[in-house]
């Protein structure tokens, strides 16, 4: 293989175990596994995760419909957008999927009433995000018409907040919990009370419980990455004293060793040029695969434990290192994220180069690459 990601399944385990350790025995626990578990291999993850999960959660419906098709069984929430098409089948397979349109109940409706089924839905609230989600003023001639739809079961309401990590001032977190107070308000004035009701993802979780209400949506900390590391200060200084791994290695083997001499140029554009005579190594990756072109002539990768820099740009498929003072030969084992030995490459590091967060560094890694379950 020229490049592969290995997915320590202990870590995974004990990552989600860490969470649960947190809720009440009534909170669920949802292990949102969208965008290829975040980058970490659908395939490989969501088995992991339903093994300690209650949900799982997806964006879309072939997420959804590839969970089933690895034979788990336990809820699955489509939190994304859906066509009408498609209705029939998140129906067929009991998902449940998030409403915030009324297109998409009728929808919905017409296909559990095709099926002489129940379509369970949840309601996405807008409390000041401003992505998807149903504003507070349109809630009630929303709810009253969706109850006049057959075939639809009102199971859960939900919200997310917009900057919960932010632990200098929550006053906006707050104001988004009162919201979604009294949006629960205006529901149970309706008659609905949905036994599912979440707002917490993984900030959400360490640092304010009070969120939780009775399920969580555990994120980015299901992986073994926290949100930021002011969230990771605050859980501790707050006693969520809980040790995250991440379950993350991406690999790739040196494809070939090369002399270039003092003056040469490493690379496109000349962004590089020999101070001196030097051993150049060659990846077989680049930015196609995920490694990001902001990583030229800055990034670091692993090599037998020691941290050697990344020359020159960083092409589609290729990535050149010098390798002068460490010992190396064509094959070798290169870890560009994750550890080796004593030395670790972790997402946060990645992300502080380019410019970015973990989130994407993990997200954005080519899900061709092969994800392989290790531990």
């Amino acid at each position: 293989m020229l490049t592969w990601i290995e997915i320590d399944s202990a870590a995974a385990r004990h990552n989600i175990d860490s969470f649960r350790s947190l809720l009440t025995p009534a909170t669920s626990l949802m292990v949102v596994v969208k965008a290829n578990a975040y980058g970490h291999g659908l395939n490989v993850y969501a088995p992991l995760a339903a093994e300690r999960a209650d949900w799982l959660g997806v964006n879309a419906l072939d997420e959804a419909l590839e969970i089933r098709a690895l034979g788990i069984r336990i809820p699955v929430a489509i939190l994304g957008y859906t066509e009408a098409d498609q209705m029939n089948a998140v129906v067929a397979n009991e998902f449940r999927q998030v409403v915030y349109r009324e297109d998409m109940a009728a929808a919905l409706s017409a296909a559990a009433v095709k099926q002489n089924s129940t379509a369970l839905i949840h309601l996405k609230l807008e409390t000041g995000t401003n992505r998807q989600g149903i504003p507070l003023g349109e809630l009630p001639n929303l709810v009253r018409r969706i109850q006049a739809m057959p075939g639809l079961n009102i199971e859960g309401a939900y919200t997310h907040f917009a900057n919960i990590e932010d632990t200098l001032d929550p006053s906006f977190a707050l104001r988004q919990l009162e919201r979604f107070r009294e949006a629960m308000s205006v529901l149970e004035t309706s008659g609905v009370r949905p036994p599912l009701v979440h707002a917490s993802a993984t900030a959400g979780t360490l640092l304010y419980p009070e969120t939780g209400f009775t399920m969580v949506r555990l994120g980015i900390g299901a992986y073994g990455i926290w949100p930021s590391r002011e969230t990771q200060l605050a859980a501790r200084e707050r006693g969520r004293k809980i040790v995250l791994k991440p379950a993350m290695t991406w690999k790739t083997r040196v494809a070939q060793i090369k002399t270039v001499e003092a003056g040469e140029h490493v690379s496109y554009g000349l962004t590089y040029q020999a101070s001196h005579r030097m051993k150049v190594a060659v990846l077989p990756i680049g930015y196609y695969d995920g490694y990001d072109r902001k990583l030229s002539n800055g990034g670091r990768v692993l090599i037998h434990g020691h941290a050697v820099p990344v020359i020159g740009r960083v092409a589609m498929n290729m990535t050149m290192l010098d390798v002068t003072d460490v010992p190396c030969q064509p094959d070798d084992e290169v870890v560009l994220l994750g550890r080796q030995g004593k030395a670790e490459i972790r997402a946060e590091d990645l992300a502080e180069k380019i410019g970015t967060i973990a989130y994407e560094v993990v997200a954005r890694i080519n899900p061709r690459i092969p994800r392989i379950p290790s531990g």
